[in-house]
């Protein structure tokens, strides 16, 4: 599939939403991220939920879908920002009207559970999608100076990028697709399963031994989801001890690499990590791995 095209840049003094379509927010965190992102120069609106929780969720489904497309469709803001992940973009997927998002081309930013609508953002809307740091988790710690400047170049309009990885195999080429391997493999079988033709599938997760990360991938892979990917990435990811005397990570990607004939790189630090670099999915990369590198290509 082709690459798809760069939301317009941001500069400081833009207007950014704030939004919540997963679970509830801790209010201190929040306050501690709006600083963040007032720090960076930028002004943020609030979601109407914000405040919202209905136990597992900053609201109800209706409440959350609502309050995201005003910020969405409200033609003064430059970006969303998505406060947290957790769990409940999956159930307000089928309700989204994707029509009404087209005629508001805008930058969007998040990862774990904000994965399945970043592909979506990049499939439907033909926009890269920024899988970087969320407003109440990283903003709300504090960026650190890398992912301070690896969000904000991209966030303007940089052309170019380049992150550290490990692998085996041959130089490739694609568009980055991908992010929490969870919630990929929660769409698998579903419309909302993201195109990876021609992709570099990126994946990262947390707190999931390896066994569980081997039954996600071989599930994509028994789904003919890497039945066409260019090559797979994966993130920086904390494993158990005994998880790591198995080989772990590099182990795990070399076998399926193998066993999908495609490059198999690890040690992309985006995710639930820290730093939690900005990567934009969507757009066109190539994966070096005799120099260990991925580049975004202009």
């Amino acid at each position: 599939m082709p690459a798809a095209k760069f939301p317009p840049p941001l500069a400081e003094g833009d207007r950014v939403g704030v939004a919540a379509l997963s679970g509830p927010i801790d209010p201190s965190a929040l306050e501690a991220g709006l600083g963040t992102l007032l720090d960076l120069g930028l002004q943020p609106v609030l979601a109407s939920n914000l405040e919202s929780d209905s136990g597992l969720f900053a609201g109800g489904d209706d409440e959350r879908l609502e309050a995201f497309t005003k910020l969405a469709t409200d033609p003064a803001l430059k970006a969303i920002f998505f406060a947290r992940g957790g769990h409940g973009i999956l159930r307000v997927l089928p309700k989204i009207d994707w029509s009404l998002l087209a005629r508001f081309p805008r930058a969007y930013i998040g990862y774990s559970d904000v994965t399945p609508l970043l592909n979506l953002i990049v499939d439907r809307l033909e926009l890269v999608a920024f899988h970087g740091p969320m407003v109440a988790v990283e903003c709300a710690a504090g960026l650190e100076p890398e992912e301070r400047e690896s969000l904000w170049s991209l966030l303007t309009g940089a052309e170019h990028f380049e992150m550290s990885v490990e692998g085996s195999g041959e130089a490739a080429r694609g568009v980055l697709k991908g992010g929490c391997l969870s919630l990929l493999a929660a769409t698998t079988g579903t419309e909302f399963a993201p195109d990876f033709r021609g992709a570099v599938l990126f994946w990262e997760d947390v707190a999931e031994p390896l066994y569980r990360l081997d039954r996600m991938l071989t599930q994509l892979k028994l789904s003919g989801s890497l039945s066409e990917i260019n090559a797979m990435v994966a993130g920086r990811i904390e494993l158990l001890e005994s998880d790591r005397a198995t080989g772990g990570i590099a182990r795990l990607m070399e076998n399926l690499g193998s066993e999908v004939d495609v490059p198999a790189a690890w040690g992309l630090a985006s995710g639930h990590c820290r730093p939690n670099l900005t990567l934009p999915l969507g757009a066109e990369v190539s994966l070096d791995l005799e120099a260990g590198i991925l580049r975004l290509e202009s």
